[in-house]
């Protein structure tokens, strides 16, 4: 997933945040169910192939059926790839410092683009004071991207922002996903301080 760079955003007024509405997936409790008790039977008479291919379809119906979640967000001093991150050892900023942003999305889905498949976000960014006065936002901050040969479920995200002109105090930076192939969406917030 590449990273998206971008400084931070048009200043807003009072507004009532992201809105975030989860979309009912696909499939059902009983499906999801029904394909593990399969893969556990397999397994039992020694089919290990059929009970991984059970186990898989398990997998793919409760994947379809989650909201889309954002499994680990955190700032970070550096993101190389899927759970390849250095976590930061705080999350106070001075003005004009860039916030790495790393997170794993779960539940999202895929489009087919020849004979590969992509996952594709839009990203969102709000900056706000501990009782939610909105001080900066950008709806569409960027567009995140990754592709491969394979229904990856192993993909991250990694945001820069350029934090915009604050005075020092406790604030919150509110990252929202949309994924474009289900329409689901997701928010986390991130406390952060700005130094004096």
């Amino acid at each position: 997933m590449g990273i998206c760079r971008r400084s931070v955003f048009a200043a807003a007024g009072l507004a009532a945040g992201l809105a975030v509405i989860p979309l009912a997936g696909a499939a059902v409790a009983g499906e999801i169910a029904d394909h593990a008790v399969d893969a556990e039977n397999l397994l039992q008479q020694d089919k290990p192939a059929e009970a991984l291919d059970a186990f898989d379809k398990s997998t793919d119906a409760f994947w379809a059926a989650s909201p889309l979640q954002l499994r680990t967000v955190l700032f970070a001093d550096s993101v190389q790839g899927y759970g390849q991150y250095r976590p930061r050892s705080d999350s106070v900023f001075k003005v004009g410092d860039t916030a790495t942003i790393y997170a794993e999305p779960f539940g999202y889905g895929f489009t087919a683009s020849g004979d590969e498949f992509q996952a594709t976000f839009k990203a969102g960014i709000e900056v706000t004071t501990p009782g939610g006065l909105v001080l900066a936002k950008s709806d569409d901050f960027g567009r995140l991207r990754w592709m491969g040969r394979t229904r990856s479920r192993a993909v991250h995200v990694a945001i820069d922002v350029e934090l915009p002109d604050l005075r020092p105090g406790e604030y919150r930076l509110n990252v929202a996903l949309t994924d474009d192939a289900t329409g689901k969406a997701s928010m986390a917030t991130l406390p952060f301080t700005i130094a004096e």
